[in-house]
C-alpha cells in the first residue's frame, strides 16, 4: 500500500468537503460557488485520532490510529521526494520520530511512568492513515493510572483524540484535546486504589486549608478572645460540625451560594471576628458565630472538591479523607493559637497584644475582601 502525501486538488480535500463538492457539481452550480462552499466545509473540519487501549497487570498496550497528513513531520518521511510515502519509507522514517510521538503520549501512575516503546507501525485500512502499536511497561502492578495525550502538539490546536480503554472486562471512553489533555483511570483492583484515592483527597484538603489565610485568621481570632465559660473547644467544634453539614449538602446537591459570595464572605468572617475582639468586652455567642461562618466554609469546600472531580467509585473515601484533612488543619491552628493566647496573657499588657493581633487580622480581611470584589 502507498500513502500519497501531496495528492491532486480533489483527493486532498477532507471527505466531508469532497461530498459537498460532488453534490454541488451534480446540481450544476458554478465552480466558484462550489469552491466557496467546499472551502467553508474544509475550514470547519477538525482532525481526530483514535486509540484502543488495553490495560494489563503491568503493561498497557495501545493501538493508535492517526491521519498521516496531519502530522507535522509527514513531509520528512518522503525521503525520495516523489510525493509518495512507500511502506519502506513509513517503517524507517516513522521510527525516527517515535520519540516525538511518545513524548506526546504518556501513561503513568503516581509512583512511576511507563517505559514506552513503539512496537510496530503500518499503513492503516484508510488512505492516508497510519496505525501504531505502543507498549508501556511498569515495574509495579497497576491499580490506577493517568494518561496524557497532547497530540495537538504534533498536528494542530484543534485536534481531538478519542480513546477506548479496556481493563478487567470493563470499557471506558475518554476524550483528549487542548483544554483536556490528561485524565485519570481508577482500576479498583485492590485496597491500594482506595488508599491512593484517600491520600489524594487528604493532600487536597491539607494544601487548600493551609493555603487559606481566611481560615487561619478566622480560627485564630475566635481562639484569641473566647468565652471562658464555654471553654476552648466549643467554638471550633461548632465550626467543624456546621461546615461538615454544609459540605455534605454541597457535595450532594451543589452549592446554594451565589457565585463569588463565598470568597467575599470568608474575608468578612475575619473582619467580623477581629472587630468583636476589639469592641466587645464580653463575648457570649462565639459558638453561634463559628457555626454560621462554618456553613459558608463548608459550601466553599464542597465547591472545591467538586471542581477537583469526585470519582465514580470510592466517593465516600474521598469525602471522608477530605474532611479528615480539614479537621487536622483546624485542630493544628486551634492548638497553636491556644498556646499563643496563653503566652499573651502572661504579658504585662495582654490587652494591647490582643488589640494588635486583632488589628492585623482585620487589615488582612479587609484587603482580601477588596481584592476579591474589585
Amino acid at each position: 500500500m502507498v500513502f500519497i502525501v501531496l495528492e491532486s486538488e480533489h483527493r486532498s480535500r477532507p471527505p466531508a468537503a469532497r461530498k459537498v463538492w460532488q453534490l454541488l457539481a451534480s446540481l450544476g452550480m458554478s465552480p466558484s460557488l462550489a469552491l466557496f462552499v467546499c472551502c467553508s466545509a474544509s475550514a470547519h473540519t477538525t482532525g481526530i485520532s483514535y486509540a484502543d487501549i488495553e490495560i494489563g497487570e503491568r503493561q498497557v498496550d495501545v493501538k493508535l490510529q492517526l491521519n498521516l497528513r496531519e502530522l507535522q513531520f509527514a513531509a520528512a518521511l518522503d525521503e525520495n521526494r516523489d510525493l509518495q510515502i512507500e511502506p519502506a519509507e513509513l517503517q524507517a522514517g516513522f521510527r525516527r520520530f517515535a520519540p516525538d510521538l511518545l513524548k506526546q503520549y504518556r501513561i503513568g501512575t503516581d509512583d512511576e511512568e511507563g517505559q514506552a516503546t513503539l512496537r510496530s507501525v503500518a499503513a492503516g485500512p484508510e488512505t492516508g492513515e497510519v496505525e501504531c502499536w505502543l507498549s508501556y511497561e511498569f515495574r509495579q502492578p497497576l491499580d490506577d493510572l493517568w494518561m496524557r495525550a497532547t497530540l495537538h502538539d504534533l498536528t494542530d490546536s484543534g485536534h481531538w483524540h478519542l480513546a477506548q480503554v479496556r481493563y478487567d472486562g470493563q470499557q471506558e471512553q475518554r476524550t483528549f484535546n487542548l483544554e483536556n489533555p490528561e485524565v485519570r483511570i481508577e482500576l479498583w483492583r485492590s485496597w491500594l486504589s482506595y488508599f491512593k484515592l484517600g491520600r489524594r483527597f487528604l493532600n487536597l484538603a491539607l494544601q487548600s486549608a493551609l493555603a487559606n489565610l481566611d481560615l487561619a485568621a478566622f480560627l485564630a481570632g475566635i481562639v484569641l478572645v473566647r468565652n471562658t465559660a464555654a471553654g476552648i473547644l466549643s467554638a471550633p467544634l461548632a465550626f467543624l460540625f456546621a461546615q461538615l453539614v454544609a459540605f455534605v449538602a454541597g457535595a450532594r446537591f451543589g452549592s446554594v451560594l451565589p457565585p463569588g459570595f463565598a470568597s467575599a464572605a470568608l474575608a468578612l468572617s475575619v473582619v467580623y471576628v477581629a472587630a468583636e475582639n476589639l469592641l466587645l468586652k464580653e463575648i457570649t455567642h462565639r459558638g453561634w458565630i463559628a457555626a454560621f461562618f462554618g456553613l459558608i466554609y463548608g459550601f466553599a469546600f464542597a465547591e472545591l472538591i467538586q471542581n477537583a472531580g469526585l470519582p465514580q467509585k470510592g466517593i465516600l473515601t474521598a469525602l471522608f479523607c477530605f474532611q479528615l484533612g480539614i479537621v487536622l488543619v483546624v485542630a493544628a491552628i486551634v492548638a497553636l493559637m491556644f498556646a499563643a493566647s496563653q503566652g499573651l496573657h502572661r504579658l504585662a499588657r495582654p490587652r494591647q497584644a490582643v488589640v494588635l493581633a486583632s488589628l492585623s487580622f482585620m487589615l488582612l480581611g479587609v484587603f482580601q475582601f477588596i481584592r476579591r470584589v474589585s
